[in-house]
């Protein structure tokens, strides 16, 4: 989600944090000021320097440092990055467990981390906390100078630390509520995450700033999009990958992969293994890919490609449908790759239904229409009253190529005007693509539906335009959409929409 969709959920309290944490002096009465000084200062907000200047903890309590590090792994985990308070909560216990168990279990150290920097990590790290109960800023510096000379990650070195029984606290004592509490009022005043509400509370990384938190917590990729881009390699790129670290490279693919997350190899540190024509073979295969640049730069493309192919953030948290218009537009086009790694469908016959209860969330939550339910199956996907006698129906058609608008079609659509009980006021197509023939034949079926019903076509993208932008087009407070914007015969486009806006939306 981005700003401009999280602000409007969030109360006084959580707002001043923002402003706090980015603007200084700035005194601000109500909510709604708050709200207009942060989307003018964005820029501010989302310069890469105030994060990474406010994502180094050195200078701050342990704890609270370590506890703001697991809850930002705990998030950036999560599709869109965002989660329930309560289920935050549970997710840093469980991540602080995990990483204790790990410790615990000899084979998995071994395999993990190489024998002398396990060694020479160990015996400089015990130096460091053998002083007193606390590390100072000092000590942390050097300690992550040396973890990036031994090629060790940052959860290599909480291994490490539970193994000396150092995480999360002393005796691995892992942290309470409370401590979580602090840390998430910490992250806030820092400008980082916020909070807001709707059927409950969430915390989120907003958009403008998700890509750099990533890349300076070392998250790299959530684990079902590693297993996406690990999917997408072969067996000897897998076996590539393992070999150096010294790992077992016998088995299936299913097994390689398995093997490569259970030992946490990151997504930079595996694809570093990989030559620069062997990264641009790679960048090749992912379409719209930059394929030029350094080795670094490969890299970070590649992993780039899979996070944004797969962390578009749900813009309703609070409507699981809200998903599938999240990718409306790749539904009407019939986008397999995205559909699929997102796990918007499980099998090819899923988009026609997720495209229909897509285009349901749009009428029911963007326009604030009520659809009007229909008997039995023969109908068409939905339909809306206009006025006491009259009706709205509308179909939907995903397609590769433009929709062309075959005879079959025609005859579907003329049956379902035909067998209306209500004249139908308008039948509206909505689709991904059109040709100049599926407007004749629009045209065509407006004569011949014997009831003077407009028939127009409008693609995915234009509605999903409308869905967004119409309120923009009333002066009032509470507007009220018009579905008079849709009523014509021909192509809906953007021009025409917003020419329609502009005298029907009061």
């Amino acid at each position: 989600m981005q700003m401009q969709d999280v602000l409007p959920k969030m109360s006084k309290l959580y707002l001043s944090r923002i402003v706090d944490s980015f603007l200084k002096d700035v005194r601000l009465n109500n909510e709604e000021e708050m709200r207009e000084v942060i989307m003018k200062n964005i820029d501010e907000f989302q310069n890469s320097e105030r994060v990474k200047r406010n994502l180094n903890f050195l200078e701050t309590d342990r704890d609270i440092a370590l506890v703001n590090e697991m809850i930002l792994m705990a998030l950036m985990e999560n599709e869109g990055y965002v989660l329930p308070e309560s289920e935050l909560f549970t997710s840093v216990e469980n991540l602080e467990q995990q990483i204790v168990e790990e410790s615990k279990d000899d084979d998995f150290i071994k395999t993990s981390i190489p024998e002398d920097a396990l060694r020479i990590y160990t015996a400089v790290l015990m130096a460091a906390w053998k002083k007193d109960e606390s590390l100072n800023s000092h000590e942390i510096n050097m300690l992550a100078v040396l973890k990036n000379e031994l090629g060790l990650s940052t959860r290599d070195h909480y291994l490490i630390e539970s193994i000396a029984g150092r995480f999360p606290q002393r005796g691995n004592k892992l942290h309470s509520i409370r401590q979580i509490e602090k840390s998430l009022k910490d992250l806030q005043s820092r400008g980082i995450i916020l909070r807001f509400k709707t059927d409950e509370a969430y915390y989120i990384i907003p958009k403008e700033i998700a890509r750099v938190v990533r890349y300076e917590l070392g998250g790299e990729l959530r684990k079902e999009t590693y297993l996406s881009l690990l999917n997408d390699l072969n067996v000897n790129q897998l076996k590539n990958i393992l070999s150096p670290l010294g790992l077992n490279v016998s088995g299936t693919k299913s097994t390689l992969i398995e093997r490569i997350i259970r030992h946490n190899i990151l997504p930079t540190k595996a694809l570093n293994f990989f030559s620069s024509s062997e990264l641009t073979d790679v960048l090749r295969t992912l379409d719209g890919a930059k394929i030029s640049g350094t080795k670094e730069e490969k890299i970070k493309s590649i992993i780039d490609y899979y996070e944004n192919l797969t962390s578009i953030e749900n813009s309703d948290p609070t409507d699981s449908r809200s998903r599938l218009y999240d990718f409306y537009e790749d539904l009407a086009a019939r986008n397999y790759k995205p559909l699929r790694v997102n796990k918007i469908i499980d099998k090819d016959l899923d988009i026609e239904r997720s495209f229909e209860e897509a285009t349901k969330y749009i009428f029911e939550k963007k326009l604030n229409i009520n659809l009007v339910e229909m008997p039995g199956s023969k109908h068409a996907d939905g339909k809306m009253n206009y006025n006491p006698k009259e009706v709205i129906l509308w179909d939907n058609k995903s397609v590769e190529s433009p929709y062309n608008f075959p005879d079959s079609h025609f005859e579907q659509f003329l049956g379902y005007i035909k067998s209306e009980g209500m004249r139908v006021t308008l039948f509206l197509i909505i689709t991904s693509d059109y040709t100049n023939e599926a407007i004749s034949k629009a045209q065509k079926l407006k004569a011949f539906s014997e009831e003077d019903t407009d028939v127009a076509i409008i693609s995915a993208d234009d509605l999903k335009y409308v869905a967004e932008e119409w309120q923009k087009f009333s002066g009032q407070k509470e507007p009220k959409f018009n579905l008079q914007v849709f009523n014509l015969t021909g192509e809906l486009t953007r021009t025409v929409l917003a020419s329609r806006m502009e005298w029907a939306i009061q």
